[in-house]
């Protein structure tokens, strides 16, 4: 076995061991199972958008062809990116508990949008009309029941693509500050 393999195995194990305490956790106070996440973004110029969310800073910034500095990725770019890296995510997740060594995950995304829906000049909806991806898994994985299971379960359990394809309840409120 070479150094690589070595690494990736004891990586790979290290996640095992962590994914298992984590649903033992789970399973005996499932209250613990319900998170919530949260961000803050403030805009003050232009289009430019600084999002903090934890102990993380980045910008969101439409491209100069859409009115921004190109400062950092636009909003919906980042949907497109959380659904890949959701998907690389579940992948490693589910492979790594059945056992399956995997090597790499690789999605590319794209997302069809009218800008006619956000500028309010038509009916169009304002978001995504349809998003397209392809999930690459390396593996030396053969077990077709296995692969078949990991597909499954990375179509079913992602919860950027659930909150994608289904409604979510939203509560919105705008307000205005004269100050």
């Amino acid at each position: 076995m070479s150094i690589i393999n070595t690494q990736l195995n004891k990586s790979n194990s290290e996640l095992q061991s962590k994914l298992i305490s984590l649903v033992g956790d789970l399973q005996k106070e499932p209250e613990k199972a319900n998170l919530k996440f949260a961000a803050k973004s403030t805009l003050k110029n232009g289009f430019k958008a600084d999002v903090t969310t934890r102990d993380f800073k980045f910008v969101s910034d439409e491209p100069h062809s859409l009115g921004g500095t190109d400062k950092g990725p636009n909003p919906v770019e980042y949907v497109l990116g959380a659904l890949a890296a959701c998907q690389e995510i579940v992948v490693k997740a589910h492979a790594t508990a059945l056992g399956v060594n995997v090597t790499e995950v690789q999605v590319d995304v794209e997302g069809d949008l009218d800008l006619n829906g956000l500028l309010n000049l038509t009916k169009a909806r304002p978001g995504f009309n349809q998003v397209t991806f392809k999930t690459t898994i390396k593996t030396d994985e053969t077990d077709e029941e296995k692969r078949k299971l990991i597909e499954e379960l990375t179509l079913n359990n992602c919860p950027v693509l659930d909150t994608i394809q289904n409604p979510v309840s939203v509560n919105a409120e705008v307000t205005f500050d004269n100050n």
